[in-house]
């Protein structure tokens, strides 16, 4: 009778383990990979959910994020005219794209250098965000930088600037090094974004608009 008992025992933990060891490998497998887009065109970002234009979407998840910041150079430029450049009817419309994008995401808010190309990339954007554009210099960029990273005032920063600056500022926003040398002159398409988490680390989106 004892034996039988601990038989049936035996036979019930053995069940229990067989379950439980099915149940990690179904947990498993229903596991998702994380999605690479980098180098993918950015469609829009709705809420905390990144859309590619191939139908592709990596959500970011709020309760571990720390601050986002949504990085561009300042849009095609008209090269015939020295000094500070206005916009060309691409660049105008580059501009417009980013409003689009930016749309139905939170922005708290958006800096730029104190130059007509910078201003007017964010000019759209600003608009429909109803917010100002906040002035930095690249001559005390670290001291800008430095208070991006760490006010609690603005926690969703969208910044423009240059071909030679914004891959250095994605460097120091990411604490590493993504990008080894500066975006071609020609080259007005990349759409930066670091997501700083609680944790202290930081994911990098290289993607193209």
């Amino acid at each position: 009778m004892q034996k039988s008992f601990f038989t049936h025992l035996i036979f019930k933990i053995s069940i229990v383990g067989l379950l439980v060891a099915m149940l990690m490998t179904s947990c498993k497998e229903k596991e998702v990979p994380k999605i690479n887009i980098d180098g993918k065109t950015i469609k829009e970002i709705k809420a905390n959910i990144i859309y590619t234009a191939d139908g592709q979407s990596v959500t970011l998840n709020e309760d571990s994020i720390s601050k986002i910041f949504y990085l561009v150079r300042h849009a095609e430029k008209d090269t015939s005219i020295a000094g500070d450049p206005p916009l060309t009817v691409e660049g105008i419309n580059r501009a417009t794209t980013i409003a689009d994008i930016m749309r139905g995401t939170r922005v708290d808010a958006i800096y730029s250098t104190m130059t007509l190309r910078t201003m007017f990339t964010v000019d759209s954007l600003s608009d429909i965000k109803a917010m100002q554009i906040l002035p930095y210099d690249n001559k005390t960029l670290k001291e800008t930088l430095d208070k991006v990273k760490y006010d609690d005032e603005y926690n969703r920063i969208f910044m423009v600037g240059h071909s030679n600056t914004i891959p250095s500022i994605t460097n120091t926003l990411a604490g590493r090094d993504i990008f080894t040398k500066i975006f071609d002159e020609s080259d007005y398409g990349n759409f930066i974004i670091v997501v700083a988490n609680k944790s202290g680390t930081t994911d990098v989106f290289k993607l193209r608009y």
